[in-house]
């Protein structure tokens, strides 16, 4: 691609080709349009030396972070470190020149300093790059770039500019490889010895570092009287003496480890420290063992008696079309105003079957990005709604959730407030809902997002991006079948009205389910959104067979649902997950959801029925139970048969817990709540990363998860996110670029993790994520408190 020209002062042998800006460009990551006037940001000036604002210029250590890659379809490659350089191997060059790119994000480009770019390069072929400084997101303008040619043997480039734009807090140096940049049949490119340097900056001093320590404990706390365990990281093969001291001074208690040895999921010799008789009320307590100290913790009753309550305010901040104030919002940094009330009339996405629009706002944001998916929708709401119908029929705390109890504008309207927040999904799930007299009538669209993916640190009320519906799938319609129905019961008296809508819907779905049983989302309509694919809704229709035949008691899905493969069923290996690890339900994997209603809510089948699902369930708790005991972090979750951790780890160990935690209601045994407990120990800093992984609690809680808005990592001006949101955490899969070059290749299950903004496949968050979490918390405070 040609570029603006203009002159550059000959500094080395071989110096950029041109020194010119780019224009500023509409497209993600595009380069300047060659037929635009270039962007005014003063004269071109020599190279000059001074402070670096990259943070690996030489790969040294083998790491590329920051720096990482970008592949967009049909582009495919890699990147490594290889003797000190840093490469990337590109197979499918793509079609546009940043279709394969690597890139260096984290610095601050200011308005009138001076910037001197500073390379090696070298190709295995001889082939063109683009290096170009500028912004990261939309419009995406840039401040300088050239085009260069590259030889096989290494060679140096320089140019320089001046920052003609305001202050960029986000800007990025990114080389782009891709198109019709790059040699045919496949090349490597390398890199070394990069610098941008500008003779003002001062780097800041590194953050404080966290000493991890060997013991680790949850770093909230434990409960009096229930099962208290922590892990040591020690190379011995004999017990170690351990004891408990308060706030540094006071011996409270003594003991030795029981050594657990060499455990594969950690990669670590650990031993196991019990001090479950210690039962005495207190905080700033400290376990110590062979000179090593946990972190603080406490031992009460009310662990999660703000756990409950923040995991569910996590929707509150997620909701789209409706703005976020005080005081519900908690502080005023978390404030903002509607996002994407465009969605009032969203249009079907072109070439999918369908001319209409449709009002779908509400809803909450899915994840990290700004998209809402009927099908991850459908499992939170549903854990949602479960949580208040187990607090109902089982439980003791159904008034821990009602009207007033959560900071949402709805507390004030007599109606629980958990079935407000669950409510605002389920309206927003009703308006996907095809209308009658187009085709596919009563089907659901399966999602609405962005055209193409958006960049982080964007507020959605600020994102203006083009958004689509995507086709109805059949999926996406039992699900919604599934959830209309559970809320038909549940609204029957508090609001009749919302309840006739809700079963209509549902048995409307059904139908045009039934009509349409094998409509899949694709798993390439991946652009702007994921794809949420699935090409096997057996279990779909047995959950929403279940649910309508709770509600309604009809013979019709009384049937459907004692024919199916699922009748009964809770699996204790995940569909989609890692090599088959050890879950009972994922929005993939829906027939647990079916089993567990009918095990939980009153309902026409025989007594020796609803005892049978029990048995199901208590079944699959056995299995966890006995992870439990053979997991060295003491876990009721274990890596499939590859010995991988899937996306998502930590939300499998959440729904194991659920159904440890329904076992106990079951059978009121304390083995089950204890194996409940420890799984809440996990994620709370009993785990190798030695992290908490909810945001805002332990001493070392989770910073920087993956999200448009709570993006204070990559620019300042947006917040930090709130208290209670949970990462999903550990993912042997490395699918994003960040966790790729942070050196975690061959990690141990459980740590292949880092708390970073842009690790989007280690560190994402999202609301089915955040529903159990809810769930757990909600239930350990209720039997915490006994």
């Amino acid at each position: 691609m040609r570029n603006p020209t203009s002159s550059c002062t000959l500094l080395a042998a071989l110096v950029l080709s041109s020194c010119a800006p780019g224009a500023a460009s509409q497209d993600p990551n595009a380069p300047g349009d060659p037929g635009a006037a270039p962007v005014a940001n003063g004269p071109q000036v020599a190279p000059q030396g001074g402070n670096n604002l990259l943070k690996n210029s030489d790969f040294e250590d083998g790491t590329s972070l920051p720096w990482t890659t970008s592949f967009s379809a049909p582009a495919t490659g890699k990147a490594l470190v290889e003797n000190g350089a840093f490469c990337l191997k590109i197979d499918d060059k793509g079609a546009n020149p940043w279709d394969a790119q690597v890139r260096h994000r984290e610095m601050v480009v200011k308005r009138g300093h001076t910037y001197t770019v500073r390379f090696k390069a070298w190709a295995s072929k001889s082939t063109r790059v683009r290096p170009k400084v500028g912004m990261a997101g939309p419009p995406y303008a840039e401040y300088w770039s050239s085009t260069i040619e590259l030889k096989t043997k290494p060679q140096r480039f320089e140019g320089a500019f001046v920052m003609g734009h305001g202050d960029d807090p986000t800007a990025e140096l990114a080389f782009h490889m891709g198109g019709g940049l790059a040699a045919e049949g496949g090349v490597t490119v390398c890199l070394d010895d990069v610098r941008l340097d500008d003779p003002e900056f001062k780097a800041p001093p590194p953050p404080p570092q966290v000493k991890l320590p060997k013991v680790r404990v949850n770093q909230i706390g434990y409960f009096p009287g229930l099962v208290k365990k922590a892990i040591v990281k020690a190379a011995p093969n004999k017990p170690l003496a351990w004891e408990i001291v308060k706030e540094g001074k006071e011996s409270v208690a003594k003991g030795t480890t029981a050594v657990f040895g060499d455990d594969p999921a950690s990669g670590e010799h650990i031993h196991v420290v019990d001090f479950t008789s210690f039962a005495k009320p207190g905080d700033k307590y400290e376990l110590r063992v062979e000179g090593e100290t946990s972190f603080p913790f406490d031992v009460r009753k009310d662990l999660y008696g703000k756990v409950k309550y923040d995991a569910l305010a996590y929707f509150y901040h997620n909701r789209s079309g409706m703005p976020i104030t005080m005081p519900y919002a908690g502080e005023e940094k978390w404030t903002r105003p509607a996002g994407h009330t465009s969605d009032k009339s969203v249009p079907c996405a072109p070439g999918t079957g369908c001319s209409y629009s449709l009002d779908v706002s509400g809803g909450w944001y899915d994840a990290g990005d700004h998209g809402k998916y009927v099908v991850n929708g459908g499992i939170s709401v549903w854990t949602m709604l479960a949580q208040y119908e187990r607090a109902k029929h089982l439980g003791t705390s159904s008034a821990e959730f009602g009207d007033g109890k959560l900071a949402i504008p709805e507390n004030k309207n007599g109606v629980p407030d958990i079935l407000d927040e669950a409510r605002y999904e389920l309206e927003w799930m009703l308006k996907m809902q095809v209308p009658d007299g187009q085709p596919r009538a009563g089907m659901v669209h399966h999602k609405v997002h962005d055209e193409k993916w958006t960049g982080l640190g964007l507020a959605p009320h600020e994102a203006n991006m083009k958004r689509f519906l995507r086709p109805p799938s059949t999926a996406a319609t039992l699900n919604l079948a599934a959830n209309a129905a559970q809320a038909a019961r549940i609204w029957k008296t508090l609001d009749p009205a919302f309840s006739a809508k809700a079963l209509g819907a549902a048995e409307k779905a059904w139908a045009a389910a039934k009509a349409n049983p094998a409509v899949y989302a694709p798993a390439s309509d991946n652009q702007g959104g994921g794809p949420y694919d699935d090409i096997d809704v057996s279990d779909e229709f047995y959950w929403a067979a279940a649910e309508l035949f709770i509600t309604t008691g009809k013979d019709e899905y009384q049937t459907a649902l004692t024919k199916s493969k699922h009748y009964m069923s809770v699996p204790q290996t995940g569909a989609g997950t890692a090599g088959g690890a050890s879950t009972s339900m994922t929005w993939q994997m829906t027939q647990a959801l079916g089993t567990i209603s009918l095990a939980v809510v009153p309902n026409k089948l025989d007594k020796d029925l609803v005892a049978a699902m029990r048995s199901s369930v208590v079944a699959a708790a056995d299995t966890y139970l006995g992870l439990v005991d053979a997991e060295g972090y003491r876990l009721p979750f274990k890596a499939g048969g590859s010995r991988k951790y899937p996306w998502g780890s930590n939300s499998c160990v959440l729904n194991n817990i659920v159904i440890l935690s329904l076992a106990h209601d079951f059978t009121s045994k304390p083995k089950y709540l204890g194996g409940a407990v420890e799984g809440m120990d996990y994620l709370l800093g009993k785990n190798p990363m030695v992290q908490s992984y909810v945001t805002g609690y332990g001493s070392n809680p989770l910073k920087n998860p993956h999200h448009r808005f709570w993006a204070n990592q990559v620019d300042g001006k947006f917040p930090v996110a709130p208290p209670g949101a949970v990462s999903g955490g550990p993912n042997s899969g490395l699918e994003d670029p960040y966790g790729q070059a942070a050196g975690l290749a061959g990690c141990a299950p459980q740590k292949c993790f880092i708390d970073h903004i842009e690790a989007w496949a280690l560190n994402e968050i999202t609301i089915n994520w955040n529903a159990p979490l809810a769930w757990v918390a909600a239930f350990l405070d209720e039997k915490g408190r006994i």
